[in-house]
């Protein structure tokens, strides 16, 4: 039984601090105060019994106990927002609709096969339809209904935007079977080596460069490009090394002789955000696409952090 003095406004702070894994950030979403956020989460840490959130450089990640309880406290703030629109009546099959959607080719690789076939098969009414769009274009791209949800890393957005966290991406070592590193993967042997970059246009900051730099060192490239799949197909022929997101290496391994490995350093995980715009909150069909595609992420993306439904 829920405890009477228990006050249900913590579990709201809650979900916005582990969303934005930010004190600040959570308090401008709920437009509270920084010391306001930080009393709730002193109540809740006393109530759990644990700290919840550890603080590492500017982000607060969640603790192992977070982590456990989040999904079910997502899925129930879910079901109650969910009391207070008129959704009950909603049927898919009533729709003939084109969803449009802002992936990157990673994402439709990782989302697509599973996404596609079950459209055909139980909803043949819904199709789908896939571009990029650049981070800077992101937001225009949702309000203007160009697009219907754009998945990419967590970027900067206006209050118009409503985000919600998919998966934090982890980043793995790729290279070809019998590469020599695999005998004695060290940091030393892995910047001696020539790298294949993989990068975009309006990439943000190269996280993985970025946490080698701590270490004072830095890699060489024989090889940039812009697709995964092409660079995959190269290390996989010489012994160039690929570092890239753990999910999509574990995809291009059943296609190509190659090999996945921890890297020999710590490299912070991208946290990975589905966008959509405020107009589409009350969009049955744009919501039950949303729900869809959270519940995809927990199958093709088995990591630690999957956000499960908080969707409006």
């Amino acid at each position: 039984m829920l405890h009477g003095k228990i006050d249900l406004n913590l579990f709201l702070i809650l979900v916005a601090v582990y969303q934005e894994r930010s004190i600040t950030a959570a308090g401008k979403k709920l437009h509270l105060s920084q010391p306001a956020v930080s009393h709730a989460l002193s109540r809740l840490r006393v109530k759990y019994q644990d700290p919840l959130f550890v603080r590492h450089g500017r982000k607060m990640l969640p603790t192992a106990r977070c982590q456990t309880i989040m999904p079910r406290v997502l899925s129930s703030v879910s079901e109650l927002e969910s009391t207070l629109h008129n959704i009950g009546d909603f049927d898919v099959h009533q729709y003939q609709r084109e969803m449009k959607f802002g992936f990157r080719d990673i994402l439709e690789s990782l989302f697509f096969p599973e996404l596609a076939t079950d459209l055909l098969t139980n909803t043949p009414n819904i199709t789908v339809n896939s571009r990029q769009v650049s981070r800077i274009d992101m937001e225009f791209a949702l309000e203007s209904q160009e697009l219907d949800i754009v998945i990419d890393v967590l970027s900067p957005t206006s209050a118009d935007i409503h985000h919600t966290l998919i998966c934090d991406e982890h980043f793995s070592l790729i290279c070809r079977k019998d590469h020599p590193i695999l005998s004695d993967l060290t940091l030393a042997n892995y910047i001696k080596a020539n790298h294949a970059l993989v990068s975009f246009k309006d990439s943000a900051v190269n996280t993985v460069d970025m946490a080698l730099a701590k270490h004072g060192v830095a890699r060489s490239f024989a090889l940039k490009c812009e697709h995964y799949f092409a660079a995959t197909s190269v290390i996989s022929r010489c012994d160039m090394l690929l570092t890239m997101p753990n999910a999509y290496a574990r995809l291009l391994k059943q296609q190509m002789p190659v090999e996945i490995v921890p890297l020999p350093f710590e490299v912070p995980v991208l946290p990975v955000h589905m966008y959509w715009h405020k107009q589409a909150v009350h969009d049955p069909l744009n919501s039950w696409m949303r729900t869809k595609l959270l519940n995809i992420a927990k199958r093709v993306i088995p990591l630690p952090h999957i956000a499960s439904n908080p969707l409006s």
